[in-house]
């Protein structure tokens, strides 16, 4: 049965200063081939049927925000023309979501109260194989991609956070709240993507490990590229500090699409300056790996949901909803200077590797510093740093730092978008 209540994560985009916002995710596809708009019309309607919770529009009920069943046809747009970048604009058809094309390309915007990256990946590769077939090409499943003949489980539109209220948590023995760097917001209609790319093979037997647990060698980077950036305006006693966005899946498994995962603070307290590189990595890693044993990450959870729920509580009318998670939301800004997501490896079947050349997430910065996902693809790992301003400041440093520790790395693109937005 399709559950039409948005998951706890998930209303945090929905209420707020969030209502009004960037609160979109981005997956960008890389064919081998140009994209047939009509083929890629006939896949997404085949992909709504097996994937009924993303054919859903937002609505009001009560004081609530809620989600109700979508049946007409999913638009297709022609990237960088003149598509939609307003979720309630008429030409998305109520849909949450915006797909789009420019030649050999294909991407998927969609309202984060939807799904996360990872959901959200595993809707398109259905959807990018389902492409390829109609396209004549031979490709075949291996279990790593649901087929749209197969079909829809409840377990796959459950909220898995509901559960974690359950799990026996306990608060690391030490708990940072760092004071955060918290730049002044840029204001701007584009964020700038820049993905840098490490060749894995390239890598020397001291950072074969950075192919596995990547977050904890390019964090402490990411943040000292971004405290060299700030240093003239970083105050005694701040720190940049990194939210982690940890996927409770690997820890905590479910089959769900929706939102599930939790936040975990990275404050870089060892500079790259005054230390060697891998006692400062050693540190980071240190305080990350006191934050990802199941119980600790358990605690984080019911923190996070505890503080959606007050917000809940505090209010009865949809205007007190809107204050209540604005204040939650600034609170939380506060606790970090940018984000940081490890995805982990994107897995296709080889019939479809050779014919899809590159596939990422892009999370836009919302007003952060930057925001980074880290991705492994085809023998490369794949940082995409997105930012209103500084990305390829960040990005630039992140490349030089990784070359002064003998890691090969490089920059490989750089293009601008708008985000989809709620107004």
């Amino acid at each position: 049965m399709l559950n039409l209540v948005p998951s706890l994560c998930g209303q945090t985009y929905l209420y707020g200063s969030h209502a009004d916002a960037s609160v979109s995710s981005r997956i960008v596809t890389a064919l081998t081939m140009h994209i047939d708009p009509a083929v890629l019309g006939q896949a997404l309607s085949e992909a709504v049927l097996r994937f009924p919770q993303m054919a859903v529009s937002l609505v009001e009920e009560g004081e609530r925000r809620t989600f109700m069943s979508l049946g007409a046809p999913v638009p297709v747009f022609e990237a960088w023309a003149d598509m939609p970048s307003d979720i309630s604009d008429p030409r998305l058809g109520g849909y949450l979501f915006r797909v789009s094309y420019c030649h050999k390309h294909l991407y998927v915007d969609y309202h984060r109260a939807l799904a996360d990256e990872f959901g959200m990946m595993a809707f398109v590769k259905a959807l990018v194989m389902r492409y390829l077939e109609l396209s004549g090409y031979p490709v075949k499943t291996d279990g790593s991609v649901k087929l749209l003949s197969g079909e829809y489980f409840d377990a796959e539109g459950e909220d898995p956070m509901e559960k974690m209220q359950e799990k026996s948590a306990s608060r690391p023995v030490w708990y940072m709240d760092a004071k955060a760097l918290v730049p002044q917001a840029v204001e701007t209609d584009e964020e700038e993507v820049v993905q840098v790319r490490v060749p894995i093979a390239k890598l020397k037997k001291d950072y074969l490990d950075l192919a596995n647990i990547p977050v904890t060698y390019m964090a402490p980077m990411l943040s000292h590229a971004i405290n060299e950036i700030f240093s003239d305006e970083i105050a005694a006693g701040e720190y940049v500090v990194a939210s982690v966005q940890i996927n409770l899946r690997p820890y905590y498994p479910s089959a769900s699409m929706r939102p599930y995962y939790t936040p975990v603070f990275l404050a870089y307290n060892r500079n790259l300056a005054d230390y060697p590189y891998k006692t400062v990595l050693m540190s980071q890693k240190k305080l990350l790996e006191a934050q990802l044993k199941n119980d600790t990450l358990a605690y984080s959870a019911q923190r996070k949901i505890s503080d959606i729920e007050k917000a809940f509580d505090s209010a009865d009318t949809l205007a007190g909803l809107d204050a209540a998670f604005t204040s939650l939301q600034e609170s939380t800004n506060r606790r970090s200077t940018y984000d940081i997501c490890r995805i982990g490896n994107v897995i296709l079947p080889e019939s479809m590797q050779r014919l899809v050349a590159e596939f990422y997430p892009v999370i836009p910065s919302s007003g952060k510093t930057v925001s980074v996902t880290v991705t492994t693809y085809r023998g490369e790992l794949s940082v995409s740093v997105c930012g209103m301003k500084h990305a390829y400041a960040v990005a630039y440093r992140l490349v030089e730092l990784l070359h002064e520790n003998d890691i090969d790395a490089y920059i490989a693109d750089r293009y601008k978008f708008s985000p989809l937005v709620m107004k």
